[in-house]
């Protein structure tokens, strides 16, 4: 069952007033929310989403991800974080999120088990009130943006990316369908590198904030066979400049490798905070 609108649409408004108030320390950009729940078509009864309501306004929301790592992700008003208890008492969750150097969030954390650090996503920013430097691709590579036409491949390059030995990528034209249709979703936006050969060999995707000027990039890949040419690069600068040219003044990413996040640097991003995830016994 396809998740409400209206749910996801409290979950984006909590996320574009967090975002005018903290700035980057923001934990969630409307396009994570967007891609969050429509990448993943089909998959709603693995989630529990609870959200928690003052004055006819979200305050808080938690989304438990119960797809084997029991994942309990949230955000909530800085005016209401005495909500997390009630939001971090879940059973069912194994693993919770905390910035490294959340020492609050941490403790209300640790009171409900979770102390173990695991996996770290680390969040950087960079300045886009000047028209960014391109990375042009080599020849016989174009940067452009997708159209309606390009659905099967656009889907076949983010497969090719994130599928894994034994585990391959679940995202299929329907689930790339939702995402298109999903506010605030931008074919505009939607950035490719296309080789030679017609097939797309890196991309990347962002998602516009136009109320607070930010972007996102989410997410980011370069086909196997066309690492090392400088196309993460290019493909990531084409994306800065389609931003800059639609208004929007500054630029966040998330990244987890070294590789990754070397990337990012290049171009100009700097590392603010890393998000932590907090395991607890079964």
């Amino acid at each position: 069952m396809r998740l409400a609108p209206e749910i996801v649409a409290a979950m984006q408004q909590l996320a574009l007033e967090q975002r005018r108030l903290l700035g980057p320390r923001a934990p969630w950009h409307v396009g994570d929310v967007a891609w969050g729940v429509r990448q993943h078509e089909g998959r709603e009864n693995e989630w529990k989403i609870r959200l928690w309501v003052e004055d006819g306004r979200v305050v808080a929301w938690s989304w438990l991800k119960q797809n084997g790592r029991d994942r309990l992700e949230h955000d909530v008003h800085p005016e209401y974080l005495h909500l997390l208890d009630e939001i971090l008492d879940e059973p069912a969750a194994h693993v919770a999120f905390a910035y490294e150097d959340d020492a609050g969030r941490r403790a209300a954390l640790a009171r409900h088990g979770f102390t173990e650090p695991g996996d770290t996503m680390h969040y950087l920013v960079r300045d886009l009130a000047e028209p960014p430097a391109t990375a042009p691709p080599p020849d016989g590579f174009r940067c452009r943006t997708v159209n309606a036409d390009d659905i099967a491949e656009r889907v076949s390059i983010h497969r090719a990316v994130w599928s894994r030995p034994g585990t391959p990528s679940r995202f299929t034209e329907s689930s790339y369908a939702q995402v298109r249709v999903e506010w605030p979703y931008r074919e505009s936006l939607d950035c490719v590198i296309e080789a030679p050969d017609g097939r797309f060999a890196a991309y990347c995707m962002c998602w516009a904030d136009d109320e607070n000027s930010v972007g996102e990039f989410e997410p980011v890949g370069v086909r196997e066979e066309f690492r090392r040419l400088g196309l993460g690069a290019a493909v990531c600068t084409f994306a800065l400049q389609r931003l800059h040219q639609e208004g929007i003044r500054q630029a966040i990413v998330n990244c987890a490798s070294p590789p990754a996040c070397a990337l990012y640097e290049s171009l100009g991003f700097r590392m603010h905070a890393s998000l932590v995830g907090y395991s607890r016994a079964r």
